[in-house]
């Protein structure tokens, strides 16, 4: 039998290409999750919250969100060479969190969302780019 004949040897090619699975995605996000300690998942669990409560329609709920966030983002201890913990588990959310800020109206709330974004800004920049800011009245 020749290389040709081989049925298999014309689908390994094929299959290395395709993308992995949504399932095997999710695997490997809930193998970071397991990765973590109970104090580390209860951290990114509380900054999710707070991520979804910042969106809320309460100004009182986003101002208590955003100065818990604020508050988490100041207390976190870390090396000079590593990132804290709370910038890296509010990464993934970055992006919701700008576009959320981009349909506020003018206030202090903004202002306020505004200041967080700045700080997650730096961990998300590109090593030599530079990340401006969004323009706040």
């Amino acid at each position: 039998m020749t290389a040709d004949q081989n049925p298999s040897s014309s689908t390994a090619p094929e299959q290395a290409s395709k993308p992995p699975p949504k399932d095997l995605k999710k695997k490997k996000e809930d193998k970071k999750d397991e990765d973590l300690s109970d104090e580390d998942l209860a951290l990114k669990q509380q900054l999710e919250l707070y991520v979804e409560r910042v969106q809320d329609e309460n100004p009182g709920v986003q101002r208590l969100a955003l100065e818990s966030m604020r508050q988490e983002i100041r207390s976190a201890t870390s090396s000079m060479t590593s990132v804290p913990k709370p910038l890296k588990f509010l990464r993934p959310h970055y992006g919701k969190l700008k576009a959320y800020f981009e349909t506020m109206i003018d206030s202090d709330l903004k202002k306020y969302l505004a200041d967080i974004l700045s700080v997650l800004a730096l961990t998300m920049a590109a090593e030599g780019e530079r990340v401006g800011l969004l323009n706040i009245p």
